[in-house]
């Protein structure tokens, strides 16, 4: 589990304002000059610092690669690439395709991939060279399953797999079973789980699908969960097929449906549990035949989750949108915020590095690690 994508995408965006809110080929030759390495002299570790100006954007933990450098990405600022020492920041001086950047993934070859709102950027430790899909995709997650294929969410218009050769679209025929085709094919994440499927989940209401390799299953929640307005769109002038003008606020969760409809990211456990991070309903699990959310009464005190991970020792950490972190051991939960030195409250993702240190990207330009014992900060933070 080491990576997430977003974990994210111009979803950032997104958030932004829902919370509060072509590739060039070219050779760096000189580091100092094309990129920019950053070290605060007033403390002893290195700092993110921004270079285009950007204000309000989150940090996205997104990668880490074959050599242990991580990899993170800031909407307008390109991405950054620490090796234990220093940040270089790639921005589009350097060959990048676009300064916002969605998704960074490393293929089987060792080439990293950016995901841009101009398509995709292939580097290959010198030189960016443009990947051979349409630039006029605005990339939003990136995987590369076990057959070497690269699947990517593009903005707006659902799944597509490349094979090297031929360029496949999928969900674009995609309908909400009570909305009809709105806006469902915004996909916020893209995961291979250990038996092959692809799974994609949905930042705007078409819930998950999973791909067994022939069809597609759609998983959303249970007609209740419309009835009783748990999606939030009655009143949004949406048409849909259902009478949601009674009021009735009862809701109850079903383990035979998904706990939301809006997923931000998806990871598989160590026991083949597909884990999702929602929208309004916290953190849930699927093992293959039921759901299972955990809420207040499994003392997760939080309604909207953003990442979950399994570190190296089997513990999961929830990142969520304004309620810090969460640890959980399987039996119960403790909550990290910036009373403990987080950086801020709004965790959008988390990384683990090699050394089992735990980064995590949040809101207002804030990266944090945390060593199991103290967090750090390690980004220019100024809200």
């Amino acid at each position: 589990m080491t990576t997430c994508k977003v974990k994210n995408p111009i979803i950032f965006l997104l958030l932004v304002s829902m919370f509060f809110t072509s590739c060039k080929t070219q050779t760096s030759t000189n580091q100092t000059t094309n990129h920019t390495n950053f070290t605060t002299k007033a403390e002893q570790h290195p700092k993110i610092v921004r270079t285009q100006g950007t204000q309000v954007e989150n940090v996205g933990c997104q990668l880490i690669d074959k050599d242990g450098n991580l990899w993170f990405s800031i909407r307008g600022e390109g991405a950054y690439r620490y090796d234990g020492k220093s940040f270089i920041n790639f921005t589009t001086k350097d060959g990048l395709c676009n300064n916002n950047v969605g998704a960074i993934i490393q293929d089987k070859a060792g080439n990293i991939l950016f995901g841009t709102n101009s398509g995709i950027c292939r580097y290959d430790g010198n030189k960016f060279t443009k990947y051979p899909v349409p630039d006029t995709l605005n990339i939003t997650c990136m995987l590369e399953d076990k057959d070497g294929n690269l699947w990517f969410g593009a903005m707006n218009k659902g799944i597509y797999r490349y094979d090297g050769t031929n360029l496949t679209n999928f969900l674009y025929k995609y309908e909400h079973p009570f909305f009809g085709d709105k806006y469902e094919k915004l996909i916020s994440d893209i995961i291979q789980d250990k038996n092959g499927n692809i799974w994609f989940s949905s930042w705007n209401g078409g819930g998950v699908w999973r791909y067994d390799g022939k069809n597609i299953k759609n998983f959303l929640p249970s007609l209740d969960y419309y009835k009783t307005n748990q999606d939030k769109r009655r009143g949004s002038n949406t048409k849909n097929s259902l009478d949601v003008t009674q009021n009735n606020n009862s809701f109850v969760q079903s383990q035979d449906y998904i706990s939301d409809d809006m997923i931000f990211s998806m990871t598989e456990d160590k026991k083949g549990n597909i884990w999702f991070a929602t929208r309004n309903h916290g953190a849930c699990y699927y093992n293959g035949k039921t759901f299972t959310n955990l809420t207040i009464n499994e003392g997760f005190n939080s309604g909207g989750a953003t990442a979950i991970l399994q570190d190296d020792k089997n513990n999961f950490w929830v990142t969520t949108w304004d309620n810090g972190v969460w640890y959980y051991d399987g039996k119960t939960f403790e909550n990290f915020t910036e009373n403990d030195g987080l950086i801020n409250n709004a965790v959008m993702n988390v990384l683990e590095d090699k050394k089992g240190n735990l980064w995590f990207g949040t809101k207002w330009f804030g990266l944090s690690r945390y060593d199991g014992k103290s967090f750090t900060t390690f980004s220019q933070y100024e809200h």
